[in-house]
């Protein structure tokens, strides 16, 4: 397994699920050439090929390539080894009960001329302490057990690597339990899992066999073994019992995690493929007539069994956008994707009504306009700067910035409630270059933590991003949202994560949003500066601009000059000396307009 890449626990256990259903398909086809075979057999299982070759290619302890062949890793591991480290080894390896026909089979691939070979495999393995064969016929590892029989608590926890602190967690589970009913480990099973099965047993084995040296010892450490992975509808995965209806769970940790690793078994690769004019109207009609997106990836998978672990890979996908992106009859929508022409939603490629600014009309009593925008002289230094911060910025009201020096490979973005409305999210928020640039309309694929997908469209003229609906409406904050947007390995494919915590500026409670639809409800033929001055009432003690921006734009739409200007000029607003907030004083209302920012008006 790759040293540089750290799994959190699911992960870890997903990656070893499925290294599992790898290892049972190289036994059943005994060696693999084209690993198309294995990727065909568990495609409905969500398993493609570029998965199957990261994974194998990955963990060295389970896999082996040789002689252009795909192998389990204790195959070549066993040869010249006595029978029974040749057992442990293909048993252990395989990180789970193997039955006796399957660890006979893969025996007889190392040692074909073996005589008697199934009587001496069940020989040992009924009579070796190294394992224990369970009632159905299915080999496993002693040192998987809890093997208590008559030590003392501390000699068995440390012979057994458990913590007195997994056994009490166990036990507080339970409660107060009846080990000695004839169901009972079933019963355990059912009420901790998943669960530790070397925790559960000590658990077992501590009420059983109490420390009393003239008490009856109960517990039966094979046979308490034997019965709780006899329990239908659970699975043994890295020490742990685990309920078999969250295996798709697993399988989509893994299938993440393969996308990360780090080969480290070479395989012979051959020069970057030359992509034949045949082959490309075979894909290109195979793009027409798919209802969905199709990869280049995918498209290497499929014409000629390159996945990212080739390492060719980046020669032969470039190849391949070269022939396909000079295409006409094909619609690019950027990093390695391609669909039929004409087949984005209508909305994503205009920007929708709402984010429009209706000019201000209203006068005051000298005949003046009320709502004014100052040029940059007449704003303070920190308002100019605060201007072209993203969180001021917004579709129709920004200037791009230039492109970061340094790259993040993951974003924190804030939502506000506009966007929400409408599904949307603004581009000014994402660095510039963070996104390709071409094709102008692309079509991004974020992924959560629980692996769903959700197709989103970016649209560089537009500077928006649409399709978020569905997600925007499962986040109960209306205004201030924060999540993150993280870089993987496929082209415009991105990890999507909530974040515990809103933004403390932007973030609106949901009396805050009534209080202001009121305000909007009732905003019809007042001044903006009036509209303003209602809002700054909410905060006694001052407010931030960036949140005296988004509190107005629920009420109207409104620009961040606008705002800065009107903060900027009227008197009832004011600062004081080393504080950002800006504060409002109902007494200057009558003062009006600063006169000595007349000169400052845009004309």
């Amino acid at each position: 397994m790759s040293t540089e890449l750290k799994l959190k626990p699911e992960e870890s256990k997903g990656r070893a699920y499925v290294d599992r259903l790898l290892l049972d398909q190289l036994a059943d086809l005994e060696a693999v050439v084209k690993l198309g075979e294995i990727a065909q057999r568990l495609s409905d299982q969500g398993i493609g090929l570029g998965a199957v070759r990261s994974l194998l290619a990955s963990n060295p302890s389970r896999f082996a390539y040789h002689e252009r062949r795909w192998l389990p890793a204790s195959r070549l591991e066993s040869l010249g080894r006595p029978m029974a480290e040749a057992m442990r080894l293909v048993v252990g390896k395989y990180g789970g009960p193997l039955t006796l026909a399957k660890v006979v089979s893969e025996l007889a691939r190392i040692r074909p001329s073996a005589k008697n070979l199934e009587e001496e495999v069940r020989r040992i393995a009924k009579y070796d302490p190294l394992f224990i064969l369970l009632g159905d016929e299915r080999l496993c590892l002693s040192e998987w057990a809890f093997l208590g029989k008559d030590l003392t608590i501390e000699r068995a926890f440390k012979l057994n690597g458990v913590s007195s602190e997994d056994v009490e967690a166990v036990r507080k589970k339970l409660g107060d339990f009846d080990w000695r009913a004839q169901d009972a480990i079933e019963k355990a099973v059912k009420l901790c899992s998943p669960v530790s099965i070397k925790a559960l047993g000590a658990a077992a084995w501590l009420d059983l066999n109490p420390q009393d040296p003239r008490s009856t010892l109960v517990f039966d450490d094979e046979a308490f073994f034997s019965k709780a992975l006899a329990i239908p509808g659970y699975v043994f995965v890295e020490g742990d019992l685990m309920p078999e209806k969250d295996s798709p769970k697993w399988i989509a940790a893994a299938m993440r995690v393969a996308e990360k690793l780090v080969a480290q078994i070479e395989v012979e690769d051959a020069a970057p493929i030359d992509v034949k004019d045949e082959d490309v109207e075979r894909m290109v009609n195979l793009v027409k007539s798919s209802e969905k997106t199709v990869t280049g990836t995918r498209l290497l998978e499929d014409f000629y069994e390159i996945t990212a672990a080739n390492r060719t890979f980046p020669d032969d996908l470039s190849n391949l956008m070269e022939a396909l992106t000079t295409r006409s009859d094909i619609w690019w929508v950027g990093g390695d994707r391609f669909r039929k022409p004409n087949s984005a939603p209508d909305f994503v490629f205009s920007v929708p009504e709402v984010f429009q600014f209706a000019p201000s009309s209203v006068m005051d009593e000298e005949g003046e306009p009320v709502d004014v925008e100052l040029d940059d002289d007449g704003l303070s230094s920190t308002l100019r700067k605060l201007l072209v911060h993203p969180l001021a910025t917004d579709v129709l009201d920004e200037e791009i910035l230039p492109q970061p020096k340094t790259m993040p490979p993951q974003i924190r973005l804030v939502l506000k409630s506009l966007h929400r409305e409408l599904g949307t999210f603004p581009m000014c928020q994402i660095p510039t270059g963070w996104l390709d640039a071409k094709p102008s309309v692309q079509e991004l694929i974020l992924v959560d933590g629980n692996g769903r997908e959700l197709q989103v469209w970016a649209n560089h003229e537009a500077r928006l991003l649409f399709g978020f609906i569905d997600w925007w409406y499962e986040q109960a904050t209306e205004s201030g949202a924060v999540f993150t947007l993280t870089k993987t390995g496929k082209p415009n494919v991105l990890e999507f994560e909530w974040l515990d915590q809103p933004d403390p500026v932007l973030y609106m409670t949901s009396q805050r949003m009534e209080e202001l639809r009121e305000l909007q409800a009732n905003a019809e033929g007042k001044s903006t500066l009036a509209l303003l001055i209602e809002v700054m009432a909410h905060w006694p003690k001052g407010a931030d601009f960036f949140a005296i921006l988004a509190h107005l734009n629920v009420v109207r739409r409104t620009s961040r000059r606008m705002v800065a200007s009107l903060l900027s000029s009227y008197q009832c607003f004011h600062q004081r000396s080393g504080s950002p907030l800006w504060h409002f004083d109902p007494k200057k209302v009558e003062l009006g307009f600063d006169k000595t920012k007349k000169r400052f008006v845009r004309k």
